[in-house]
């Protein structure tokens, strides 16, 4: 009896001190088995490369929000009739229209007239028996597991760990969009029809395909030059010990084909801050390789940065909802500031 109730002060006090942990005393090895496990089973045959009218979109967007309400997230559509999804139309492989939606959570803070954050990524890919992906192959299923499993994965989990902290004094909107493969369709009706108007939003994060580069790997910010939130990226980088590299061409390419552009064809200030767009081999190994190609499966997936972007991020978002730190380039009518891109000619 004595020993069993030391064993039980034992557990009692590590639970205690697990419970009052900080983020940033999480160890990485969680992290990254968390990231595992979620593009694991985002990235399987079961979900059959997430394509808008599927099975598998079902799949997805069951999925994720399950894990962010688990998490604490609440719906960030604000329509009492379409909690958590926003609908919008795209046509489908036959020209037909199909319905698919953007998953929208929020992160509530405690002064939501302050303006809100943006963290994004986007949920779909290409599916199976598509004319763009896998006709060649005897594999028909394009997984999508670094494009973009891995984003879903961090998007999820910096969203666990902003829960996991202080509150915040702006709105979080965590938000997975569809239909980006068919040319930033989501992020588009993102910015057209907003869960709150445009304007209130200081900054937008975009994640996509974080899975190539090791651990300590530099990473490069796709996106504004200059301005107020170029600046807390790298102030934040700094904090946090990231190394940010400059934009190159392909960079530069890369610019148009992420949602964060949609955004900022909208006015509202975007970044991708990427480790694998600052490494130009591994990420023409895969553009090269398994780039859209039923390749892109979980066991081609480096973890390694992304659990180093993951920090990272949590960092930003919570720099930027701090208004004494980030006032954020909001007018006084409430309408976005244009920003500059670093690599639009």
């Amino acid at each position: 009896m004595r020993r069993a109730a030391q064993c039980a002060w034992v557990a009692a006090c590590a639970a205690l001190l697990s419970a009052c942990a900080t983020v940033r005393e999480r160890e990485p090895a969680s992290v990254a088995e968390a990231l595992s496990s979620h593009v694991e089973l985002l990235s399987s045959n079961r979900f059959a490369g997430r394509a808008a009218g599927t099975p598998g979109e079902g799949l997805t967007l069951d999925y994720l929000q399950a894990q962010w309400k688990a998490i604490g997230l609440k719906s960030g559509t604000h329509d009492s009739a379409s909690p958590w999804r926003a609908p919008f139309r795209v046509t489908g492989a036959n020209g037909e229209a199909v319905t698919t939606y953007n998953l929208i959570g929020r992160i509530e803070g405690t002064d939501p007239q302050a303006g809100a954050v943006l963290l994004l990524a986007h949920w779909d890919h290409l599916g199976a028996h598509n004319a763009k992906c896998g006709r060649r192959f005897i594999d028909t299923i394009c997984n999508g597991a670094v494009d973009n499993a891995t984003g879903l994965a961090m998007i999820t989990e910096i969203a666990r760990n902003l829960r996991a902290g202080p509150r915040m004094k702006r709105d979080v909107y965590i938000l997975a969009t569809g239909a980006e493969e068919d040319g930033l369709l989501g992020a588009r009706a993102f910015a057209e029809d907003p869960p709150v108007p445009l304007g209130k939003f200081v900054a937008a994060f975009n994640i996509d395909s974080e899975g190539l580069a090791p651990a300590d790997a530099p990473a490069v910010v796709i996106g504004e030059k200059g301005g107020p939130l170029a600046e807390l990226v790298q102030s934040v980088a700094d904090e946090e010990a990231i190394v940010l590299v400059d934009p190159d061409a392909v960079n530069a390419m890369f610019l148009r084909r992420q949602d964060g552009y949609a955004l900022m064809r909208a006015g509202l200030p975007a970044v991708m801050v990427s480790a694998s767009f600052a490494d130009a081999p591994r990420l023409a190994r895969f553009m090269d390789g398994n780039y859209h190609r039923p390749g892109d499966e979980f066991e081609t997936v480096e973890l390694g940065a992304a659990v180093d972007m993951v920090r990272l991020h949590t960092a930003l978002v919570r720099a930027a909802a701090d208004p004494s730190r980030f006032p954020g380039p909001l007018r006084s009518d409430g309408r976005p500031v244009a920003t500059e891109s670093a690599t639009t000619p």
